[in-house]
């Protein structure tokens, strides 16, 4: 007697997958010259290891300069995938996360904590 067994392997995963760098930006939130890091992430089904159906896909940005999110539009980030030269515009990006630990003085150049409103090394206005 023959018994053919089958041992099925699915599952849900999420993924976060790197896809690239936008240089020489002003960032939105703190004005500092800086880049994007932009990732891709999303939920995939997979059969045997192989993904067959992803959804929920969001591109997100982050400044390399106070760490800021910005969800950026899924037309743009799937463009910058084939093309990394297109241009990233602020109308393309949407803030995610509203809380920054450090403000920035344009004054000299320092980080300081997000509770002053003025800077506690030169008197400047936050």
């Amino acid at each position: 007697m023959n018994h053919m067994f089958f041992i099925g392997v699915f599952g849900i995963q999420d993924e976060d997958k790197y896809i690239g760098t936008y240089n020489n930006i002003v960032c939105p939130s703190c004005g500092r010259l800086a880049r994007y890091e932009i990732h891709k992430s999303y939920r995939y089904f997979h059969i045997f290891f192989i993904p067959t159906c992803r959804w929920n896909v969001k591109y997100i940005v982050k400044t390399s300069c106070c760490g800021c999110l910005y969800e950026l539009d899924p037309f743009v980030g799937k463009e910058f995938e084939k093309n990394p030269n297109i241009e990233i515009k602020k109308d393309n990006l949407k803030q995610v996360n509203y809380y920054l630990p450090f403000k920035y003085c344009s004054n000299c150049k320092t980080d300081v904590l997000a509770e002053f409103n003025y800077c506690p090394y030169c008197g400047g206005k936050l």
